[in-house]
């Protein structure tokens, strides 16, 4: 497998004034969004709120920028292909983990003579990309006469991936979120979005009130007094206040209880009561990515505070 320019990375915001630097997405930048720390761009001196940053990144439409909200990872390269034989590209062999989940792959020729086409079985898979991708290398247009049949052309390749893990399946339904909002199908962002803030949040409050409470106690409490909307909207500021840390934003709250809202329609109804657009499904799954940043920053103050 013959390739180069190899290159992996987590695609950065940058600056929506000079666009000259970017920021990377990372737990500190969040931290200090929340906390209320205000940033400036070094180059511009123009002020940055990170929630603005990062919102455009669905409006963009530019998968990598997208799936970099949740740390989906972006690697490119430069395969040489002939006309009318079979490339094998090993995802493996350049880097990505085999039990990585494989987003989106482009393949753009760099050169006059063929086109890429993946090959599949008689039964091919619509949801699943596999970690070996067979590319033909389909001879195209009239210049093709004019190519040695040993020349290789070069393809740029560029696969968005996200990794996996036994203890990451909370936070895979938010990358199933995201890979339903590149696809325009924003009805089943909803779902994984709202399951990767709840389950998260009504983990932190089994675990907070375990030292109150027998087990089944605080399970029957979780589930049948203070449900979701209680553990959002009342129980957390009071948890986030005593351990010393910020309140969640009003409006990304505010979100979170649509993006709620939305999901006891599609559970109880098969529909949500309005139609939800693009614009509501950016809010919605970036309020939900905000969310479960957040509550992963409280919980490492929890745990600080009680060492």
């Amino acid at each position: 497998m013959k390739y180069d320019l190899l290159h992996t990375e987590i695609y950065q915001t940058p600056c929506p004034e000079c666009k000259a630097i970017s920021f990377p997405i990372t737990h500190e930048n969040l931290a200090n969004y929340f906390h209320g720390i205000k940033m400036k761009c070094p180059k511009c001196d123009t002020n940055l709120d990170w929630w603005t940053l990062l919102l455009r990144h669905f409006e963009w439409e530019v998968p990598s920028y997208t799936y970099a909200i949740v740390g989906g990872f972006t690697t490119s390269l430069r395969i040489f292909m002939k006309p009318n034989e079979i490339f094998s590209l090993d995802l493996g062999q350049i880097g990505i983990p085999e039990k990585s989940k494989i987003l989106q792959t482009s393949y753009t020729p760099n050169g006059i003579g063929l086109f890429p086409v993946e090959l599949h079985g008689n039964t091919p898979p619509r949801h699943y990309i596999p970690n070996v991708i067979n590319l033909y290398g389909r001879p195209f247009g009239e210049v093709i006469e004019e190519i040695s049949v040993n020349e290789e052309i070069p393809v740029a390749v560029q696969i968005n991936w996200a990794e996996k893990s036994d203890t990451s399946q909370i936070w895979e339904n938010l990358i199933n979120a995201v890979e339903s909002f590149t696809l325009k199908d924003y009805n089943s962002c909803v779902i994984p979005s709202n399951v990767s803030v709840e389950s998260t949040l009504n983990n932190i409050m089994a675990k907070y009130f375990s030292a109150f409470a027998s087990k089944d106690k605080v399970e029957d409490f979780l589930s049948s007094g203070a449900t979701y909307s209680y553990q959002l909207n009342i129980l957390l500021p009071l948890i986030a206040h005593y351990n010393g840390f910020p309140k969640i934003p009003d409006f990304i709250r505010g979100n979170l209880n649509k993006l709620r809202s939305h999901r006891n329609s599609l559970a109880h109804t098969g529909k949500t009561k309005k139609q939800i657009d693009k614009k509501t499904a950016s809010e919605l799954v970036c309020s939900a990515a905000f969310g479960l940043s957040y509550l992963n920053l409280l919980e490492e103050k929890m745990r600080k505070n009680e060492i």
